[in-house]
């Protein structure tokens, strides 16, 4: 029997099986779906350029970047240098403003590689032995001494704590609990903002940073067309380029195809960079509604606002007699949502496990 069982193989999750690991528990990870990562996910081009999906910036955050830094991954910072657009609406000028003077002249970060190298580190140093992919968790279900999870395939694990890393709101809507756990408890993570969970995001892959050679920055946010905020994302080496962004799109522009969505935001980009934008290497999208939500809420922060309940106390203090635990980017009280509040997370939550015994 294990010691501890995490449910979710995102930052949270991977992070706290590793702290958990560390003092020689027994863990095991259960994922949901094909490959871990949860809100982090980079994907690779055939050159090799790290098209990234997810989850990209580090800022002012600890307790991630002493994370990145055990596991001897570099840090960059992101290229701010040059001018760059805001587009208010048709009717108006488009404004153009130094970005550096615009950010204050604060440096943000990226990882060499792209993100996912944080989750690749993590799952290497937990063993793949103890991590189960494609397993969905259906039911939890306390036994006095231990606790029995079953997944949508019917297998059964046993266990003597577990930790649940997943959005709140898809744990209310997902799992079932006997005993069941608070009304209170349930209804206040039904209402629980999920950060990214109506996200979509881009990058657009270029053969030379063209916008850089005219002076600008890579940056913009607009209220036009359907890119509503993009940066440059050029690799750490120098010699891979790209932006990187997020699309607002309506309903309707929801069930476009991603060849549609390509063709609008290359229109988009070449607006406001120059035709050169036309000439792209590769494009990838994620609409994370979808993507990482396991299909079960594609309307999942309808009716609530950013980070509304993120960190709640009904949401992390432990249940089944102190043999299940939550953490999760959701329900931590600094940056929620955010890396830092996911690792964050899993460093309270690893405490409380370590504490108890």
């Amino acid at each position: 029997m294990k010691d501890v069982i995490v449910i979710g193989g995102g930052l949270a999750g991977l992070t706290t099986a590793h702290l958990l690991k560390d003092q020689n528990l027994k863990v095991q990870i259960l994922e949901a779906n094909t490959q871990l990562g949860g809100r982090i996910k980079t994907v690779k081009s055939a050159s090799g350029y790290g098209l990234e999906m997810g989850a990209t910036w580090v800022f002012n955050d600890p307790f991630l970047k002493q994370l990145i830094q055990s596991l001897n991954i570099e840090l960059y910072p992101q290229y701010i240098t040059g001018k760059g657009f805001y587009e208010m609406n048709f009717m108006d000028k488009t404004q153009v403003f130094d970005v550096r003077q615009m950010m204050g002249g604060q440096e943000y970060h990226k990882v060499a590689g792209g993100t996912y190298e944080i989750i690749k580190s993590l799952e290497k140093l937990i063993g793949t032995q103890n991590i189960e992919l494609n397993s969905k968790v259906t039911t939890i279900q306390d036994n006095d001494d231990h606790i029995e999870i079953i997944t949508s395939d019917k297998k059964t694990f046993k266990t003597k704590n577990v930790v649940i890393t997943i959005p709140p709101r898809l744990l209310a809507s997902t799992i079932k609990f006997s005993p069941d756990l608070s009304e209170k408890s349930k209804q206040i993570r039904l209402k629980t903002h999920t950060w990214m969970a109506d996200s979509v995001k881009f990058s657009v892959e270029y053969k030379e940073p063209f916008w850089r050679t005219k002076g600008l920055a890579g940056y913009g946010i607009s209220n036009i067309g359907i890119v509503r905020e993009f940066q440059d994302h050029v690799n750490k080496k120098g010699n891979l380029y790209g932006l990187v962004g997020f699309l607002n799109l309506s309903p309707s522009q929801l069930n476009w195809s991603e060849e549609e969505r390509k063709n609008q935001v290359i229109k988009d980009l070449s607006r406001l960079l120059g035709n050169e934008a036309e000439n792209y290497a590769s494009y990838k999208d994620t609409i994370w509604a979808i993507e990482n939500m396991n299909q079960e809420l594609t309307n999942i922060n309808e009716g609530l606002y950013a980070h509304q309940n993120n960190g709640d106390r009904e949401i992390t203090s432990p249940e089944m007699g102190q043999k299940l635990f939550f953490a999760g980017a959701e329900t931590s009280t600094v940056n929620p949502g955010y890396m830092e509040g996911a690792v964050k997370s899993a460093y309270r939550v690893t405490k409380e496990i370590i504490s108890k015994s």
